[in-house]
């Protein structure tokens, strides 16, 4: 017979500058999942392609970048017309290019909104202590805390990132550091929630090193 596998999660403070982008990017991952589990023709998924995620963060570089071209091709184009005694079609070219390119570096700036729910969903997580003593214990049959034992039916996905394990069900996330498993192995715990939770993802690619 088979021990029953066992593994405790004991909370210390997260750093939450820290895993705002990851959080943000799972969290994308996430809504990727879900998505394609709509589609899927309620046929049974085995597994899920692994995503490099944080398309927010990736997209917002290439904006960046693409914003800046925009903003030197306009300028060069205002030094021509004014070469050319400010002729008014390279005039235009000029101003138009600058303020495409003043727009991307505005809409790049913008909040990706995934890091706000990634900022509400660490509120106060950096309060933890260990001696307050929070253990999520999981087993064959499913997460238990103080308060809830969530059998593994109800979870919807997984997500692991480079520091975390984000575990969704219903409306709810919980969020658990790697660092803060005292009983058990990464790998093994891994292997247990594959096994009893088929929906997840590794999101890789995080600005969060």
């Amino acid at each position: 017979m088979n021990e029953e596998r066992s593994f405790t999660f004991r909370l210390t403070a997260y750093d939450i500058p820290k895993y705002i982008p990851e959080v943000s990017a799972a969290l994308e991952r996430r809504s990727e999942l879900l998505a394609q589990l709509k589609y899927a023709n309620k046929k049974k998924l085995k597994g899920v392609p692994q995503s490099k995620g944080n398309f927010h963060g990736r997209n917002r570089r290439t904006t960046y970048i693409m914003s800046a071209v925009g903003v030197l091709l306009g300028a060069g184009a205002l030094y021509l017309s004014s070469a050319m005694g400010w002729d008014i079609f390279f005039l235009l070219i000029g101003a138009a290019l600058i303020l495409g390119g003043a727009y991307g570096f505005y809409h790049a700036s913008r909040s990706n909104p995934y890091a706000r729910d990634a900022a509400k969903l660490l509120d106060r997580k950096d309060q933890f202590l260990a001696e307050d003593d929070i253990k999520i214990i999981f087993n064959e049959y499913g997460m238990r805390s103080q308060r809830s034992f969530i059998p593994y039916k109800e979870f919807q996905c997984w997500i692991e990132t480079e520091d975390l394990f984000l575990f969704m069900y219903g409306p709810l996330v919980t969020l658990l550091q790697k660092t803060d498993l005292v009983d058990g192995e990464i790998k093994d715990f891994r292997q247990l929630v594959i096994e009893n939770i088929k929906l997840h993802a590794k999101v890789q690619g995080t600005d969060a090193k």
